[in-house]
């Protein structure tokens, strides 16, 4: 062999500090990025709960990515996170990234920061911000700080007290883990935790002095508790003016509890040895085993999950600790870990039984659908995940294609695959044995034509509204699922849009969608409104919305005229009609409401609508709604032409979306050729059935030729006869047996139709009803026809909730002139009188731009 050449010593020297200081030089080291829109891709953290925008700034290394929102006095998270300038808003370990913090405010958000009034680079990237409190007593520095090798986050607070008097200091942090978060202290360690198993995110805080200790106070508002801070000896002494005192704390993030223990060790410099467990079934690996760690002193218990390669890497105090592994379908044993050094075990689980299913259309193409398992003859229904998650949801599998594969626990299992109310739902029965696989197939047959209609939803909500941390990949899945055509983004106070979600479906053909907002201000009674289409621009507060009002008129208008006038749908929500007509300060006299509300609406949600045939005895007491759907009908008569539609109002995903759709006038029956301007103005008119399952066509005509009108049209019957015709179709999971005709609100007896009374008008196949009714009007008259299964329910397609609905559609309104100068309302209050002023006149409504 031919010998290399061997270099001089001081060569050799010199290459290997030549090559230390490249590394030196390309190692990552920890630094500070202030976000832009040329630092936002591939730097920003991913995961549910992600919130950072533009001006935000974030710390990052190695290890850990952390986001410091920008110190401004309007920086809020989210519509329920606010006021976050100068705290920590999003946190999470860098390779394994998934975000679910809400925010982490230093001192509990009680000083206005500013800043960053210091930052610096080097072996620590830093952050200081700093302000006065908000009760004028004191001023504080906040200091961010992020190590090279750090897995934690250095926060640094010094309060000054600037009055003249001693000061009371309290130490309290706050956080806000929302959603499935479990909270946790460990007081040995000083120690405060929040665990989101799912999503597999854990938080931990401490105090540097261990003589300072994390407990939970009382909880807030979204049940995130408050921090406080107590010293081992008690209450701190008062703060003497001038006088400064400093609290540093360490706030960190793992995938689990595990990961929060070994970190908190580490900072407190217990030594610790490494746990390895594998657990696997006979078909090999398993990922997302759950498993439960507790020390046999019972001081340690902690939980964590294996990964893909079903593999649960921890570190742990030397001692004896035994292990719960348990997986989905599998079971669960017992493992004995006694740790004195590193140890590695195994976990050998049964095989499960699986599910392995394909489901189609009639064309045999795949198809989105939902599918529920209840187990039967003692076999325990599955809990796949929770109410936040996107395909498992209790025990519902959502699919986008109708194929997927997953285990079960043996058992017996009654299956019910649906998509919606047009199309009929497949019910069987499972029998799954462990180790096998058994084949779930179903044809989704479309029995239900809806030519010329689209159905839609116009409000629901996931996590990026503030109230709730469903995620929106999964509510876009409900939606498919459920076969809603149309659903415009309507997150609280914040413009963002689905097209990513759909995106990732491939399923930006299934569903029409556009951007839009519900504005949400108080009184939450009647300062409620959607808005679509709106123009998003991402990464900015808000997606650059507009601000709420404490008037609801200044809110409503600035809505309807945001985007400069553009034309767009404005809805009002789950409103207190009383309230807005006549009643502003809810004592029972009339003073004027917020009346003028009406000149920038549009359109206004009614339901629930089997309420349509209840007449309510008196208006309700303050803290009540009323019955929204009689008092739609008692403004029809007052000479409102506000159209009615029903909406989920969906904030989490087990049967979230659904449950209430509209039926819109469509020119074309395909989602991705329809035309969003096209909806809204058809909305604008009318144009609506709405339902919570049936499907009703209703169409009037007159004698005179060619005189026909569909939902939200006029009609000139000169003569006073009219010809309304009813067809109503539905699945095989739903029945109606009545169709009634309400004359200007009024429920006509000789227009109530019955399967007991008119046995030969219903029917047991999709189209249930299809008869013309005839009526003879002597003045004006607006018609609603409405149809229901009295003393039927939805059974178990919709879930628990669901199945004790009666099904329902609801047409609005047809007005029929029959003396040629043009529809005139009757001013009927239908028996109960609205709370109005003298001389009371209806606003008129705004101009549209078509």
């Amino acid at each position: 062999m031919r010998r290399l050449p061997t270099l001089p010593r001081f060569t050799a020297i010199a290459v290997v500090s030549l090559v230390t200081l490249l590394l030196d030089a390309v190692a990552p080291a920890a630094e500070v990025i202030q976000l832009s829109e040329s630092k936002w891709d591939g730097v920003v953290p991913r995961g549910k709960e992600v919130d950072c925008i533009y001006g935000d700034w974030l710390l990052q290394n190695d290890h850990l990515v952390a986001v410091i929102a920008e110190a401004l006095p309007t920086r809020n998270a989210n519509m329920t996170v606010r006021g976050v300038g100068g705290s920590l808003i999003d946190l999470t370990e860098k390779d394994r990234q998934s975000d679910q913090l809400s925010a982490y405010y230093p001192l509990g958000a009680r000083y206005a920061l500013e800043g960053p009034v210091r930052q610096e680079h080097g072996k620590s990237a830093s952050l200081t911000f700093a302000g006065a409190a908000h009760d004028g007593k004191s001023k504080a520095e906040v200091t961010y700080a992020l190590d090279d090798e750090a897995r934690w986050l250095r926060i640094t607070t010094r309060v000054t007290n600037t009055s003249d008097q001693p000061l009371e200091l309290t130490h309290a942090d706050s956080i806000r883990a929302d959603g499935e978060f479990q909270f946790g202290e460990d007081a040995g360690l000083g120690l405060f935790w929040a665990y989101d198993s799912h999503w597999r995110q854990a938080y931990g805080t401490m105090a540097e002095d261990d003589r300072w200790s994390f407990t939970a106070g009382e909880k807030q508002r979204r049940g995130s508790p408050a921090l406080l801070l107590e010293h081992d000896d008690g209450p701190p002494p008062k703060l003497a003016p001038g006088e400064t005192s400093q609290l540093v704390r360490y706030v960190f993030s793992a995938a689990d509890t595990l990961g929060v223990l070994a970190t908190a060790h580490e900072l407190r410099g217990n030594p610790l040895v490494k746990l390895s467990v594998k657990v696997s079934d006979p078909d090999g690996p398993i990922d997302g085993a759950d498993i439960e760690v507790s020390s046999d002193s019972g001081e340690i218990s902690a939980h964590g999950k294996t990964n893909a390669k079903g593999q649960l890497l921890a570190r742990l105090p030397a001692g004896k600790y035994k292990a719960v592994v348990s997986a989905q379908g599998r079971g669960e044993t017992t493992l004995d870990l006694g740790a004195n050094d590193d140890v590695a075990r195994q976990a050998q689980l049964p095989a499960p039984g699986y599910v392995a299913a394909k489901i189609t259309g009639a064309d045999g193409e795949p198809i989105a659908c939902k599918v529920q398992f209840r187990g039967t003859d003692g076999t325990p229904s599955p809990n796949f995940g929770p109410d936040s998650a996107i395909h498992g949801v209790q025990n519902l599998y959502y699919t986008e294609d109708g194929k997927f594969r997953i285990p079960l626990a043996a058992g017996q299992y009654d299956v019910i695959v649906s998509h919606g109310p047009e199309f009929d739902a497949v019910s069987t029965t499972l029998e799954v044995r462990r180790g096998e696989e058994s084949p779930l197939s179903a044809e989704l047959v479309r029995t239900v034509d809806t030519s010329g209609w689209l159905s839609a939803d116009f409000h629901s909500h996931s996590s990026p509204s503030g109230d709730n941390t469903a995620s929106q990949r999964g509510r876009v899945l409900n939606l498919l699922a459920e076969h809603v055509e149309f659903a415009p983004c309507t997150e609280h106070n914040r413009l963002t849009v689905y097209d990513p979600h759909l995106a990732h479906f491939k399923a930006a053909r299934r569903m029409l969608t556009c951007c839009g907002i519900e504005l949400t201000g108080r009184p939450g009674s009647v300062n409620h409104q959607n808005a679509f289409p709106l123009e998003n621009h991402p990464h900015t507060q808000d997606g650059g919305a507009p601000l709420t009002d404490e008037d609801p008129v200044v809110q409503i208008e600035r809505l309807a005229m945001w985007d400069n006038g553009s034309d767009k749908l404005v809805q009002t929500n789950h409103p207190y009609l009383v309230q807005i007509v006549g009643d502003r300060d809810l004592d029972g006299s009339p003073d004027g409401g917020f009346e003028k509300m009406f000149s920038f609406m549009d359109v206004m949600e009614i339901h629930p609508l089997d309420r349509i045939f209840e007449k309510p005895e008196s208006l309700p007491s303050a803290r009540e709604r009323g019955n929204t759907i009689f008092h739609w009908l008692q403004l029809l008569n007052l000479g409102y032409r506000v159209p009615g539609v029903v909406n989920t109002d969906a904030h989490w995903n087990f049967h979230g979306s659904g449950g209430l759709r509209n039926f819109v006038k469509s020119a074309t029956d395909d989602p991705s050729a329809g035309s969003v301007p096209d909806l809204v103005h058809a909305c604008e008119h009318g144009n609506i059935v709405m339902s919570n399952g049936p499907f009703m066509e209703v169409r009037a005509e007159a004698n005179v030729p060619d005189q026909v009108a569909e939902v939200g049209e006029d009609l000139d019957a000169l003569d006073g006869k009219v010809k309304i015709k009813v067809r109503v179709q539905c699945p095989n999971w739903l029945e109606v047996n009545r169709v009634q005709v309400f004359v200007n609100g009024e429920p006509k007896p000789e227009l109530n139709l019955t399967q007991r009374t008119h046995p030969a008008k219903f029917h047991r196949d999709t189209v249930v009803f299809d008869e013309t009714i005839e009526l003879q009007l002597d003045s004006d008259a607006h018609l609603v026809v409405a149809c229901a299964g009295e003393g039927k329910t939805h059974g178990d397609v919709m879930g628990p909730r669901g199945a004790k609905k009666m099904p329902v559609a609801v047409g609005n309104p047809i007005f029929v002139d029959v003396d040629g100068d043009g529809f005139e309302p009757n001013g009927d209050l239908l028996g109960l009188p609205l709370p109005l002023e003298p001389g009371f006149k209806p606003s008129k409504p705004h101009e549209h731009r078509h």
